[in-house]
C-alpha cells in the first residue's frame, strides 16, 4: 500500500513537468521580408530558448495566407505582416488576434516606400504619371495607399494602376508592361542595380502628412493562443523585445540573417533601409487610427474600426 502511495505521489509531482515537456511547439508564421528580422534574430540567437520556449518557424509567401492562418488558429503568432491586412481580418472576423509589436516609423519620413520609373523615362515628378501604368502590389490596400499618395500631387483617376506580384515587378518594368511602380524596398534597389530603373521619388508616403508616423507592419498573437497559453504569449513577447534591442545594438550582425531567411543578396541585405520595431508600450496608438482613416477614405475598408482595440495589453504584475 505504501509503495502504491509513493508511486502516486511521484506521478502527481512529475505530471506537470511531463505535460510541459510534451506541450507542442509554438507555431510562429513569418514572411521572408525585412519586417520579420526580429523573428530571425530571436531564432538564431537563442532568445526563444532562453524564455523556455520551443518555437517552430512557419514560412508564408503572402500577407493574405499568413493572416488567414492566424485567424483560423493554424499558427499561434504572425511575426509579422502588414497591419492593413490585420484590419481587413478585423472587419471580416473580429476579435481573432491582438498586436504585440509594430514595425513602422514615428514621423513623416518613410524609409521603405519608393516610386521607381524606367531608367530612360522622361518623368520628373509624380504628376507625370497621369495617363501612365503604375504597378502596385496585389490587394485593395496597396491600391488605396498608392491612390492616397498620388492624390496629393496628381489626379489618381487619370493613373492606370496595375496589380503586379512582387517577384514580377522589376521584370514588368523592364518589359515595358508598366511605366512605374509604387512599392517598398528592395524592389527599387534591385531595379536600379540592374540598370532597369531610377527613383522618381523616395519617401512618397510623407505626402500623406501623417506626422505621428505610419505603423506599417504588425506582429500578433492568435486569440486561441492567448486563451490557451497566456504565459507563453508573455514569454514570446519578451523574446521579441530582446531581439529588437539586439537589432538596435548590433545592426550589422542582425542584417546578415536577411541573407539566410529572406534570401536577399548580401549587398542588398546590408544596405536596405529599415523602419523601427516599436514595442506596444512605446507606441503612439493614435497614429494607427490616422493611417486607417486615410485608407478608409480611399475606399479600402467598408466600415470604420477602432484600431486601438486591436493591441495587446500585457497583464499587470501582481
Amino acid at each position: 500500500m505504501k509503495r502504491w502511495a509513493l508511486v502516486l505521489l511521484i506521478g502527481l509531482f512529475f505530471s506537470p513537468l511531463r505535460a510541459q515537456a510534451e506541450q507542442r511547439a509554438i507555431r510562429v508564421g513569418y514572411l521572408p521580408l525585412v519586417m520579420s528580422l526580429p523573428t530571425f534574430v530571436a531564432h538564431e540567437k537563442g532568445f526563444f530558448a532562453a524564455q523556455g520556449l520551443k518555437v517552430e518557424l512557419v514560412p508564408f509567401q503572402s500577407g493574405t495566407t499568413i493572416i488567414d492562418a492566424l485567424v483560423a488558429g493554424r499558427i499561434d503568432a504572425n511575426c509579422g505582416s502588414a497591419i492593413t491586412g490585420h484590419w481587413f481580418a478585423e472587419q471580416n472576423v473580429p476579435g481573432r488576434f491582438k498586436i504585440f509589436l509594430v514595425y513602422g516609423n514615428r514621423s513623416l519620413e518613410d524609409n521603405t516606400f519608393v516610386v521607381v520609373v524606367r531608367k530612360d523615362a522622361p518623368y520628373t515628378r509624380l504628376k507625370d504619371l497621369e495617363g501612365k501604368r503604375v504597378g502596385t502590389f496585389p490587394g485593395a490596400t496597396s491600391l488605396a495607399l498608392a491612390r492616397a499618395v498620388l492624390r496629393k500631387v496628381a489626379d489618381p483617376e487619370k493613373v492606370i494602376f496595375t496589380e503586379v506580384p512582387p517577384p514580377n515587378m522589376v521584370p514588368a518594368l523592364a518589359a515595358g508592361q508598366i511605366d512605374a511602380f509604387f512599392t517598398p524596398e528592395p524592389l527599387g534597389m534591385i531595379a536600379v542595380a540592374k540598370g532597369i530603373g531610377r527613383y522618381l521619388m523616395k519617401s512618397p508616403m510623407k505626402l500623406l502628412g501623417l506626422k505621428r508616423g505610419i505603423p506599417g507592419g504588425a506582429f500578433s498573437f492568435s486569440r486561441k493562443f492567448l486563451k490557451d497559453r497566456p504565459q507563453d504569449a508573455q514569454r514570446l513577447r519578451m523574446a521579441y523585445h530582446r531581439a529588437v534591442d539586439f537589432i538596435k545594438a548590433r545592426e550589422r550582425e542582425a542584417r546578415a540573417f536577411l541573407v539566410k531567411y529572406a534570401r536577399m543578396p548580401e549587398p542588398v541585405a546590408m544596405r536596405i533601409p529599415f523602419e523601427q520595431w516599436i514595442k506596444i508600450e512605446e507606441l503612439d496608438r493614435g497614429a494607427a487610427q490616422q493611417y486607417f482613416d486615410v485608407l478608409y477614405e480611399e475606399g479600402a475598408y467598408r466600415k470604420r474600426i477602432d484600431t486601438g482595440n486591436l493591441f495587446y495589453s500585457p497583464p499587470r504584475p501582481r
